[in-house]
């Protein structure tokens, strides 16, 4: 079988990563395409796995229309040279149009429900869409939901396990009481007319958790000088390591929310975007979802204080959730169906 994966983002490198490894192990011929946007390409290279890219981000939606455009293009003429059995990818944007051209089953893998612009240009085009079962919309007939949540395929307990000796390797002592702080750009256009801190609250709030815990800072963009010391210096594929032996993460960034809370580390989101997978880690408390950037200080700093234990409320949330590597492989495996 010939699979093609469309990565486009540093999350879909995780997503994928151990499916990928799968299914060449089960003797599936496999290909990459990949899109320079923040680490992907570092991400890529460091996990050993073979890409080609075709495009790299803009700015603005006049340049983001242009790589569509040329994207779809590049990828459609790779798709006539490869000619995959079937495509794959997160949003899967680009995957669903090359795929509906050359007739081929192309699976997409959505937890953003916000997202409604690019739902629009995929879904039509696309052959199964496969949504976490707390994806809070419903989308027809072409939705399949599954037991769990994209974070799962490579934070499962079956697929990772948190290792201190990686931290002191790099110069961290795991042990050390500290918090990670995620900022984001705010540049994706489902972010439009939305916000996670206050403006120029970031030197305060980080000032004031800094008093209580060593703070680790990973941002998109680019950092006042106030907080430049701040800022996390490690191999970006060791982050997870890093996560899961933290107190508290305060993040504007849904992905880092979501993968802190399948580690059991006491989360604080600070979006006013929120999403099926967010409603339901805070429905097993393992996630607080705040929006006023004076109240999550307040609440920080409380947690710092007086760490909660979240082993049991991971182990609830657990419970009634599937390895989701295995599900994507054996998904793909299957999908050779038709497009009608």
């Amino acid at each position: 079988m010939r699979i093609l994966v469309e990565v486009t983002h540093p999350a879909h490198v995780h997503f994928f990563r151990n499916a990928i490894g799968d299914w060449k192990s089960h003797g599936h011929e496999v290909a990459v395409t990949a899109r320079e946007k923040e680490i992907v390409i570092e991400l890529l290279n460091l996990y050993g796995i073979e890409h080609t890219v075709l495009s790299s981000i803009g700015k603005g939606k006049l340049s983001l229309f242009s790589e569509l455009i040329k994207r779809d293009y590049k990828l459609w003429q790779f798709c006539r040279k490869f000619k995959p059995d079937v495509l794959t990818a997160i949003g899967g944007v680009f995957a669903a149009h090359a795929g509906f051209l050359c007739r081929k089953s192309v699976v997409v893998w959505d937890d953003t429900e916000h997202a409604g612009i690019s739902h629009k240009m995929t879904f039509p085009f696309a052959t199964a869409v496969y949504t976490p079962d707390c994806y809070s919309i419903n989308l027809g007939k072409k939705q399949i939901r599954y037991a769990g949540c994209h974070e799962l395929a490579y934070l499962h307990p079956n697929r990772f396990t948190p290792d201190k000796n990686v931290l002191k390797d790099i110069g961290i002592d795991p042990d050390e009481k500290y918090c990670l702080v995620r900022f984001v750009s705010w540049q994706a256009h489902h972010d439009v007319g939305q916000h996670g801190f206050e403006k120029n609250a970031k030197v305060e709030f980080i000032s004031e958790i800094s008093k209580y815990a060593k703070v680790y800072i990973t941002s998109e963009a680019e950092l006042p000088k106030e907080l430049e010391e701040y800022k996390l210096k490690i191999p970006v594929h060791q982050i997870h390591h890093l996560m899961a032996f933290a107190s508290l993460c305060v993040t504007e960034g849904a992905t880092m929310a979501s993968e802190s809370a399948v580690l059991g580390v006491p989360v604080i989101y600070i979006n006013t975007l929120t999403a099926g997978t967010i409603q339901e880690f805070a429905k097993y408390e393992l996630l607080e979802h705040i929006t006023d950037t004076q109240k999550a200080m307040n609440r920080a700093v409380e947690l710092l204080k007086n760490p909660e234990n979240k082993k049991t409320a991971l182990q609830n949330y657990l419970q009634g959730k599937i390895d989701v590597t295995q599900y994507i492989a054996e998904t793909i495996e299957q999908s050779r169906m038709k497009i009608i």
